[in-house]
């Protein structure tokens, strides 16, 4: 990871900061985004840094980034663009789930989610996909997208219809844009079972029998990803039987 920039979205807590530390711990410079700034100030005291690293944040709500890109006047959404020019590895991490059966959820919420989980992924690859073509460097640049089990594998879990629809949207569009890309800039997808060790997870009723999974494994299983040059448009399922690739009907 060495001289590589990164940046990770939803960075102020569970999988996003592990991740990020994962990565400032293997020789990176990483770029922490989320909204929560305070957080993020924390966060950023805790990396591990060399002389050849240099970690940053960026404090932004990415539910906002669709209206921001029409009024480019917020400071910090022109220093996520900043920040997007100079990466080679995006991980499109920040996410909510829904916990409400469908009749029940507020048409904002059902809004928001969407954008979060989905929107917002595909905006984040389209600031950065051109900057990562102009980049010489011995590695490919790479987006990983964190999905989920629930998206459209089979697994479901009642309430959370709106986030299955987001996660699966974000394993179509991963594959579709590996293809676009010609392998100039590699684009995969984690699928996680339940990170039981995360705020989100901890929110899921566990007698559900949803498969788990530790933080370890999905942060192991998304850097072996970036490392992983021979892989590209495939979608990876991580859960309590390991590492294996999601194999479409």
């Amino acid at each position: 990871m060495y001289g590589r920039r990164c940046l990770i979205t939803g960075a102020s807590q569970g999988l996003g900061y592990a991740l990020s530390h994962k990565l400032a711990l293997m020789g990176a410079s990483v770029t922490l985004v989320a909204r929560n700034e305070d957080k993020l100030i924390r966060n950023l005291e805790t990396l591990p840094t060399s002389e050849t690293q240099s970690h940053s944040i960026v404090p932004y709500d990415l539910n906002n980034l669709l209206p921001d890109m029409a009024q480019e006047s917020n400071k910090n959404y022109l220093k996520l663009v900043d920040s997007l020019k100079e990466i080679s590895v995006l991980i499109n991490c920040a996410g909510i789930t829904t916990h409400s059966l469908l009749p029940k959820l507020k048409p904002a919420t059902i809004a928001s989610t969407i954008n979060l989980n989905l929107t917002a992924p595909i905006l984040l690859s389209q600031l950065s996909y051109r900057h990562m073509l102009k980049k010489r460097t011995a590695n490919k640049p790479v987006i990983v997208n964190i999905s989920s089990v629930l998206s459209c594998t089979g697994t479901t879990l009642p309430g959370t219809a709106v986030y299955a629809a987001s996660k699966a949207g974000l394993v179509g569009f991963t594959t579709s844009l590996a293809t676009e890309m010609r392998g100039k800039v590699r684009v995969n997808a984690i699928l996680p079972g339940l990170i039981s060790e995360t705020s989100m997870g901890a929110e899921v009723n566990r007698d559900l029998g949803l498969s788990q999974v530790s933080l370890e494994d999905v942060t192991d299983a998304t850097v072996d990803t970036i490392l992983n040059e021979e892989l590209n448009g495939e979608c990876i399922i991580v859960d309590q039987d390991g590492q294996r690739l999601f194999k479409f009907k």
